[in-house]
């Protein structure tokens, strides 16, 4: 069992949405490169305020091919989204505690790129949502959260 933020997290992360058929069904054709920048907070035992993570994914045609920790944030240009949230927000979310769509319509996730094309393929985006929530197997060693950053509704 992996440890939350760990290579072998992102790597296992990796394996599921490559082992789940309804990842590469439901992604773009072709090259799809997303940014995820997470900032630390006050209410998360992981990344403190101050502290920032930041993962790249790229999909090339239904697989993914990467996800992984940056050692520092890259130019914006050249990704189809980037992410942007809380520490507390991400680990509800690998927690599944936070749907990760209802975030993303509340603001609580900032979005940048082409809203259409993520519409267009919210199905991916759940079945993402089922992997960090139901699939991987996280170790927590400073405790899983059991409730919603303050101000956040509860996953369904």
């Amino acid at each position: 069992m992996p440890e939350i933020y760990s290579i072998q997290w992102y790597e296992a992360l990796k394996d599921l949405l490559n082992r789940n058929p309804e990842v590469e069904k439901n992604s773009p054709r072709g090259r799809f490169h997303v940014l995820a920048i997470i900032n630390g907070d006050t209410q998360s035992p992981y990344l403190a305020l101050g502290e920032m993570r930041g993962f790249v994914v790229e999909f090339v045609d239904g697989k993914c091919l990467e996800y992984a920790e940056l050692r520092s944030c890259p130019p914006r240009k050249g990704f189809n989204f980037i992410f942007e949230m809380s520490a507390s927000v991400f680990e509800g979310i690998a927690a599944g505690l936070i749907d990760l769509v209802d975030a993303g319509l509340k603001g609580t996730i900032k979005i940048t790129g082409d809203m259409r094309i993520l519409i267009r393929h919210a199905e991916l985006v759940n079945v993402i949502y089922d992997v960090y929530a139901r699939e991987v197997e996280t170790l927590w060693p400073h405790g899983k959260p059991s409730s919603p950053p303050q101000n956040l509704s509860v996953a369904g």
